[in-house]
């Protein structure tokens, strides 16, 4: 079914998001839902016979009212033209993390969950969906520490709104900073000719070189096709460089997690992380890394060997000593495998897949596969021009099931690794 399916009904007055905040409405709205959202905690506390009616449905649907204000926030820290929309995006996830810390750890509200969790007659009541909420909402305030200690409440709620910043400013460091070098026309040996159009260039010591950014539409080309080792090493090392300032951030927050989870009576963060997890425990996730590298060992030491054995050729070709087979080297052999073997150029082959056709055909295969009519609509309330919106509707029925948005070209400021974002909108 073709994307310009008509549309049978009209979407929700109301259902698509408006992305076009300032920054103090950014910070302001999720300020605003917090604000509201602690007058409900407050009144909920207060319950003296507390039910799934009264605590638990009114917790649940005021928490995915936060989720969206937060989730526009945090889009818009990744995303947004504007940096001060992206800081005021992030100063906002910082806001929505320490409420969150503070929403879990109230001893009031646990008190009143926790009695409809006990209430046999009131939990036999509910159905799958509803009992479900109960339970994870009851372990939700347990792991935030509810049954320890107040000092020791107080030592992991300092530890857990260390850990947001921190984690908040790994984030926004990466999504500032992007590794930058130059290269001469001959140091980009190999890469295609479209590589070059509209590229900056900048002077250097006379020569004008061609400026190269560890963005992905820069990145992945230079390490799939420059044929000069040194330039791949270069462009590889030079983006794993990238924020040092990330390396005391992740030091202490690998040790604060580990304080956390103690604090917890778990033996590691692994222990707490899982539990919530499919593999609920560490030696669970390690036996299914086991089981798999198993599995995958005999063929990759064949694939590797077939990627040093070109690698050797070409040292050899040009009168050069291997001296073994690194990191920088394994996309550019896996092209050439790929094209001796099967005889196949994907610059070749690209010419049949511009970027519309192949956004067309990537949607008609997701209608296919899940039910749906996806329609493309016009939508002045995105956060770039560049930004398409999307309708998506039950493919035999006049049912609409939301909103989705694409945003496929780099820019300055935006998060420069393939990204799946939530947003929601929730209608009556």
């Amino acid at each position: 079914m073709p994307v310009s399916a008509p549309v049978l009904g009209a979407a929700p007055k109301g259902s698509l998001v408006d992305f076009r905040l300032t920054p103090a409405e950014i910070t302001g709205r999720v300020e605003e839902t917090i604000r509201k959202e602690r007058a409900l905690l407050d009144a909920v506390a207060q319950e003296e016979s507390p039910t799934f009616a009264n605590v638990i449905a009114p917790l649940g649907h005021f928490s995915a009212s936060l989720a969206v204000e937060g989730g526009v926030a945090s889009l818009l820290g990744s995303v947004a033209v504007d940096k001060e929309a992206r800081d005021a995006g992030n100063q906002a996830k910082k806001l929505e993390a320490d409420f969150e810390i503070e929403r879990t750890m109230r001893e009031d509200v646990y008190k009143v969950v926790r009695a409809v969790y006990d209430n046999k007659d009131e939990m036999d009541k509910l159905d799958p969906e509803d009992r479900r909420l109960v339970e994870k909402m009851e372990l939700k305030h347990r792991r935030a520490g509810l049954l320890l200690s107040s000092e020791k409440r107080e030592q992991l709620r300092d530890i857990k709104k260390r850990e947001s910043v921190l984690e908040v400013d790994f984030r926004k460091c990466i999504n500032d900073e992007d590794a930058r070098l130059l290269f001469s026309r001959d140091e980009l040996e190999g890469l295609p000719e479209d590589y070059f159009n509209g590229r900056e260039t900048e002077d250097h010591d006379g020569e004008a070189k061609y400026v190269v950014t560890s963005k992905y539409p820069d990145y992945l080309p230079l390490m799939k096709y420059a044929k000069r080792e040194s330039t791949r090493k270069a462009m590889l090392i030079a983006d794993e460089n990238r924020c040092p300032d990330n390396i005391p951030r992740l030091q202490e927050l690998v040790k604060l997690r580990l304080e956390q989870a103690q604090l917890l009576g778990y033996n590691t963060y692994s222990e707490y992380a899982l539990e919530v997890l499919m593999a609920k425990t560490p030696q669970a996730a390690l036996d299914m890394e086991e089981d798999l590298l198993a599995r995958v060992a005999a063929p990759a030491k064949r694939e590797l060997a077939e990627l040093e054995a070109l690698k050797k050729a070409d040292m050899e070709a040009a009168g050069e000593p291997y001296t073994g087979f690194y990191r920088w080297d394994r996309s550019y052999y896996a092209r050439l495998v790929v094209e001796q073997r099967h005889k196949l150029k994907s610059e070749e082959v690209k010419q049949y897949f511009p970027l519309a056709q192949a956004t067309r055909g990537m949607l008609d295969i997701y209608q296919k596969m899940l039910g749906l009519r996806v329609v493309r609509v016009d939508n002045e309330l995105v956060w770039h021009p560049d930004v398409e919106t999307y309708e998506a509707w039950e493919a035999d029925e006049d049912v609409f099931v939301g909103h989705f948005y694409l945003d496929l070209y780099p820019r300055d400021g935006k998060f420069n690794h393939a990204m799946v974002a939530r947003a929601l909108a929730i209608t009556q």
